[in-house]
């Protein structure tokens, strides 16, 4: 179709007026809705929604409406032309000349009639000849434009909707027995008879409800760990009532409509009252489920934001979620909500709960991740992911495996206390011959896997790069991922991190360029540990004196470590300084022995209270400390990666605390003895 063609269609002129037309007719119902609105401002939300969508629904059939008149109307007048034509034809064969008797005021062109139409009627027809005149010329280009428009909106919904489905596929499992069971006794609470699957997700960052024939939600992995297990509750509650209103079936169509419309803002200011009052609904329909658990969900809601303020991650547009809308103004309802139904008590801790979490949202919304690049130094914004190296428990001493056992338990247990996503690195030599996999210790993998918590690898030998051939270290690699994927295999889980042992990168540039590579090509990525330390000489100490039933040096030990590494903290803190002028995301290396099982509590307490957020891996290499060159290469060490980066800028080397004498001592008597 060539442009003159384009130009003549018909459709092409029909279309624009209607465009044309749509511009004042959404313009009133938008109107009409502010009004209804303001009205219904003391009824239920779901009352509210439900007018906002009946509202964006006049506005959708209006145009067709008037589309459909449009184009009846100028089939008529194609058709009143021809016969009008036809007419005039005959009539000039008959009347070719006046009649004698007809005087000069009668007739279409008298004087009588000119000055009948020079009142108001006249100015009116002006008006509209003018815009019948001009307006013809004008609608192939908005049309035009509007087609450009809608492609672009059409392409961008294409593109949520295919990240949905990559939601729904890729590194998706399913939540253990208990949540399973949680999950069924929610179903049936909210009387929802249709098969939903509850999953949990590495991808996600916030909880959301997908599609509407066969409906999942999807719940992060690390949420598990980061809030209660009765915040959580209420937050998939919320997400079946979505799914019970059929939200996300309106939530597509609403986005098909502003895919059309996408023009007007009165379509788009509509669309966002839905949302809304949408999740006000929902909400209202918690709090009828949880009786007396209003601050608990309100406090679900804003711990939920704040998680996704530190991922810097938007909220899904094209799902269902737990923390759309007007946050602020939700938990101002579900806690006003409270204070109706409790006036004495419940409704003075209500206000309280609602001005600590105001409080706690006014600093969440306060930072954006700009801040964490112009040097912004605050307390606060402090955040650690924390790897361990090796899991399962390494056996220092020769323990049997269910010592390790009973080590990993503990461990997992005060991790989840505090809320910390961190990753385990597996050594296959510790789990595996090759080929079969060790029962006991293997399972410790599992269980790591199971409660949550990611899973990277390293070596299937602990082994220095530096004093291995590079084809030697690569194998060794690979037959540690080929272990490590008969247990994620299981969970459809995927390997994204690689540890290098003992912190070293080879002996020479060539072979870590090479190697790096070689990860890459693979989609993992290796951990730039900042906060490198001696852990590992007072754990081997705390597992000597276990197995002598030493209390009292196990205690030594354990107040010794936690002294050492209040110190290190402080070291690499004032790397983060000299180097940043602020505090940079911290990557922190520990082992999982017994003695940070035993020490966990007070361990990660400390980072708790100089302001330190526990935050997932990928949070922290989002950091843009890590874009600093680290290429440094030293053949026999593996050092930190604040100490490369002050080594490849020139810089002097801040001097280290040291470990304490007794633990020393206890490492060397033990070399000694070998």
């Amino acid at each position: 179709m060539n442009w003159d063609t384009y130009f003549t269609l018909r459709i092409v002129e029909d279309l624009g007026w209607t465009l044309l037309h749509s511009l004042w007719q959404i313009g009133i119902v938008s109107g009409i809705l502010l009004l209804v609105l303001r009205i219904l401002r003391n009824r239920s939300a779901n009352l509210r929604y439900s007018a906002s969508v009946l509202a964006l629904a006049f506005s959708v059939i209006l145009p067709v409406i008037t589309f459909i008149q449009i184009s009846a109307t100028t089939s008529a007048e194609q058709f009143a032309e021809r016969s009008s034509e036809q007419i005039a034809r005959e009539q000039a064969i008959g009347n070719e000349l006046p009649s004698r008797g007809q005087t000069l005021g009668e007739g279409s062109g008298g004087p009588h009639q000119i000055v009948i139409g020079s009142g108001t009627s006249a100015m009116f027809s002006g008006v509209r000849e003018y815009l019948s005149r001009h307006i013809p010329g004008v609608l192939p280009f908005a049309v035009g434009l509007w087609l450009v428009g809608v492609g672009l909106f059409s392409f961008r919904l294409a593109g949520g909707i295919w990240q949905l489905r990559r939601y729904k596929t890729q590194g998706v499992e399913t939540v253990d027995e208990h949540w399973c069971e949680k999950f069924s006794r929610l179903c049936d609470d909210l009387a929802i008879f249709k098969q939903i699957r509850l999953l949990k997700s590495t991808i996600v960052e916030t909880p959301i409800a997908i599609g509407f024939f066969k409906p999942l939600i999807l719940i992060p992995a690390s949420l598990f760990l980061q809030i209660s297990p009765r915040e959580l509750e209420t937050i998939i509650a919320h997400e079946l009532i979505h799914i019970r209103r059929y939200d996300p079936l309106v939530n597509i169509l609403q986005n098909a409509v502003e895919v059309m419309f996408f023009y007007h803002p009165g379509v788009w200011w509509m669309s966002e009252q839905i949302r809304r009052e949408r999740e006000f609904a929902a909400d209202a329909a918690v709090m009828e489920i949880f009786e007396d658990s209003h601050v608990v969900y309100a406090s679900a809601l804003a711990n939920l934001e704040e998680i996704r303020l530190r991922a810097n991650q938007q909220t899904p547009r094209y799902a269902t979620a737990a923390n759309g809308g007007n946050l602020m103004q939700r938990i101002q309802k579900i806690l006003k909500i409270n204070t109706e139904m409790n006036r004495a008590n419940s409704a003075w801790s209500a206000g309280l709960a609602f001005v600590l979490i105001s409080a706690v949202l006014t600093m969440v919304f306060s930072f954006n991740s700009s801040s964490f690049v112009n040097g912004q130094n605050k307390t606060s914004n402090r955040k650690i992911a924390i790897g361990f190296v090796s899991i399962p428990p390494l056996d220092r001493t020769d323990n049997p495996p269910k010592d390790s056992d009973a080590t990993a338990r503990i461990l997992i247990e005060k991790l989840k206390s505090h809320k910390i996503p961190a990753i385990g690195f597996v050594q296959g030599g510790l789990i595996s011959d090759g080929d079969k996999l060790f029962p006991v210790r293997a399972n410790i993998v599992r269980l790591w896997r199971d409660a949550g918590f990611e899973i990277g690898i390293g070596g299937f030998k602990h082994i220095w790069f530096s004093r291995t051939s590079y084809d030697d270290y690569v194998a060794n690699v690979v037959k540690n991922e080929t272990v490590v994927k008969k247990i994620l295999d299981e969970k459809n889980q995927q390997i994204r991190y690689y540890s290098y042992p003992f912190l070293n990168t080879g002996g020479n540039q060539e072979d870590r360029a090479r190697f790096e590579s070689w990860l890459k090509e693979r989609n993992y990525r290796f951990i730039p540990y900042t906060f490198d330390n001696d852990e590992w000489l007072y754990s081997f100490a705390y597992d000597a004196a276990r197995n002598d039933n030493d209390l009292n040096t196990m205690q030594s030990v354990r107040d010794e470590f936690l002294d050492y590494m209040q110190k290190m903290l402080t070291h690499y803190e004032e790397y983060s300084h000299d180097m940043f002028q602020r505090d940079i995301a911290q990557t922190l290396v520990l082992t999982p022995s017994r003695l940070v099982a035993d020490s966990s509590d007070d361990l990660f307490g400390m980072f708790e209270k100089r302001g330190y957020a526990f935050v997932s891996m990928d949070d922290a290499l989002a950091d843009e400390a890590y874009k600093t060159d680290g290429s440094l290469v030293i053949r026999n060490s593996g050092i930190s990666w604040f100490k490369r980066w002050a080594s490849k800028q020139g810089k002097r080397l801040r001097e280290e605390p040291e470990v304490s004498e007794e633990v020393a001592r206890i490492w060397k008597k033990a070399e000694a003895k070998k």
